[in-house]
């Protein structure tokens, strides 16, 4: 035993020393990073202040707010002016509370997915953790995917919409699993003849209605309802479904083609994932909330594959305008006309 003292192990070390330092790293920029968000410091240093008038504000130790700031800084979220401290351009505008692209939310949403991970050993032993629908999409999911979606999917998929000669002479059309609205609201800012509704379980349907408020959209319209077992109205020209856990699933076509008028366009965004992620595959099913999962992330039991779920739209008379590849060849944005 005391000869290998003297000897190094015959397998290389740097590949573990690296993964557990780059690991402890990534948690100790979360946890700055999720921290700031909390206490409101962006929020406070939109105006340079000294760590001095910092710690009385937030009534924290001064000593430890200054290499804490140090930190921020060295991320790249703040800057030094003279002896104060102040926010950055990225920090001002993703960071603040009323910043219109503000993250702050979707930052301390991330919680829950730590939370996971932190209990890794436990959810292996006894299975995925529970949660209710109605709550997680109405008080965590919806606002995350408000503010993820104006950091361009917005802007990019309201673009490509507009264009499309249907969607100009369109007059009513149905935002599916809709959540926050948002897509519903920027399609009637850009079509003035337009009147939307967003259909989505009644728990989310009433955070809905907030942001209808917010943004003053009066022909945008809800519509509380389960879209795998309710009706979804009829006579629209237009169908929109942005992520929507039906949106791959071959039952939901007949009834989503029964609601359009002819000629009218069924629009879906999805994530179809064609290779293994293996830890954000793991964290996908670390959690349930009532559907069954797939084994790759975003997708569910009897999901269909891009190439399946086309051939179910031909069947059933939709004619594929286009598929488009939205930036990362996972999420594609399928344009289908019923004919």
């Amino acid at each position: 035993m005391i000869d290998k003292l003297l000897r190094e192990p015959e397998i290389d070390p740097q590949n573990i020393i690296k993964i557990l330092e780059d690991s402890i790293n990534g948690i100790r920029r979360y946890y700055v990073l999720i921290t700031a968000v909390e206490l409101g410091i962006f929020d406070h240093l939109k105006r340079p202040k000294t760590v001095d008038e910092l710690s009385k504000i937030l009534n924290c130790d001064k000593r430890l707010l200054n290499l804490f700031c140090d930190a921020l800084r060295e991320m790249g979220l703040l800057t030094k002016v003279g002896d104060a401290y102040a926010c950055n351009d990225v920090s001002r505008t993703f960071l603040t509370n009323d910043s219109f692209y503000s993250q702050v939310i979707r930052m301390k949403n991330t919680k829950s997915s730590v939370e996971l991970w932190m209990n890794l050993l436990e959810i292996l032993k006894n299975g995925p953790v529970k949660r209710v629908p109605n709550d997680f999409f109405a008080n965590v999911a919806i606002h995350s995917l408000a503010q993820s979606c104006l950091l361009g999917e917005l802007q990019r998929t309201v673009k490509i919409v507009s264009s499309l000669p249907e969607f100009k002479r369109a007059k009513k059309l149905l935002d599916l699993g809709g959540g926050h609205g948002l897509y519903a609201i920027a399609f009637t800012a850009v079509n003035k003849n337009l009147e939307a509704y967003v259909f989505d379980l009644p728990a989310v349907i009433n955070e809905t209605k907030k942001y209808i408020k917010k943004f003053k959209a009066e022909r945008v319209h809800v519509i509380a309802g389960n879209f795998f077992t309710d009706d979804l109205g009829s006579d629209y020209d237009v169908i929109f479904s942005s992520y929507n856990p039906g949106g791959k699933k071959a039952e939901l076509i007949p009834k989503i083609y029964n609601c359009l008028r002819v000629g009218g366009l069924y629009i879906n965004k999805q994530a179809f994932p064609d290779k293994d992620q293996p830890l954000l595959d793991l964290e996908w099913n670390l959690w349930t909330f009532g559907l069954e999962k797939g084994k790759r992330r975003y997708t569910f039991k009897d999901d269909l594959t891009l190439e399946d779920y086309l051939n179910e739209l031909e069947k059933i008379g939709f004619k594929i305008l286009d598929v488009i590849d939205m930036g990362n060849n996972m999420d594609k944005m399928i344009i289908a006309k019923k004919i």
